[in-house]
């Protein structure tokens, strides 16, 4: 839930803010503005444990010797970003009704250097994705000749392995102060419309990167990752949601990087 943080009279109070973007109960006041700001950083910083620890324990759960059932997009959890989905969101189920299951965005060990060829660690099981109370699951079979997908399966077991789903930017969209907009990452909202291309696993540990953030990239970007996996990218509309204008600026742009795709994911994993 986000916070927002009024004057009132010579007081400094914390609110927490409605979906719309208006101002909803009062939590605390404090004499100076420092104060305020200090308890809306513990606030946060205490969702954000608290969503990392959802994400990191109990996001997999091994179902069978190779079998796992992944909750992909957990609602009502909110990221370092402060954005959460919710049971309102479009993931486009229809269109990808099997997504990629990669290794860690297609970073090394370590989420030092990208991979040479983006590791899938399996495939998700046709008919699988459900949602269900606490958000979108979806089962997946590990390839069992794949030594990350043994090393998978073994933290699993132990409850330690990390999700994060993968989208595509130009149409993911983003539901902030009461307004339907282009994703952006760093700005607060309930995320609207996540296409769930691709659903990346990795074992805690070993310098690995943390789970807290929805992970966006551009059009070319997933359609590599697919075409390096051998699985054929679904026909998907241009756009969905958001304003005319906003869609051309955004096709610009990622035409734009279209030949520095790889590069650009690259940059996304280092922010």
């Amino acid at each position: 839930m986000p916070y927002v943080m009024q004057k009132d009279g010579d007081q400094f109070c914390v609110y927490t803010e409605n979906a719309d973007g208006s101002t909803g109960e009062k939590v605390k006041c404090h004499p100076s503005e420092s104060e305020a700001r200090d308890h809306m950083r513990a606030l946060y910083a205490n969702m954000e444990e608290a969503a990392k620890a959802f994400l990191q324990i109990a996001s997999v759960k091994a179902v069978g010797d190779w079998e796992l059932d992944v909750l992909a997009i957990p609602f009502n959890r909110m990221d370092s970003d402060r954005q959460w989905f919710d049971d309102n969101t479009d993931i486009m189920s229809d269109a990808f009704q099997t997504p990629l299951i990669a290794y860690q965005h297609g970073l090394e060990q370590g989420a030092k250097s990208l991979q040479d060829k983006p590791i899938t660690l399996g495939k998700a099981v046709p008919g699988s994705l459900e949602k269900k109370v606490d958000g979108w699951h979806i089962r997946v079979i590990l390839d069992k000749a794949s030594k990350y997908a043994r090393q998978l399966m073994e933290a699993a077991r132990k409850g330690l392995v990390a999700v994060s789903s993968g989208s595509i930017a130009h149409l993911a969209r983003l539901e902030a102060n009461g307004r339907l907009m282009q994703y952006e990452k760093n700005r607060p909202g309930r995320i609207a419309v996540w296409p769930l291309g691709e659903v990346s696993l990795w074992e805690l540990g070993n310098g690995n990167m943390q789970p807290a953030n929805p992970f966006a990239v551009a059009l070319p970007v997933m359609k590599a990752m697919y075409r390096e996996a051998g699985i054929p990218f679904p026909e998907i509309k241009p756009d969905t949601g958001g304003d005319a204008q906003a869609n051309s600026a955004h096709r610009a742009r990622v035409n734009q990087v279209r030949e520095k795709a790889l590069k650009m994911l690259e940059k996304i994993n280092k922010s």
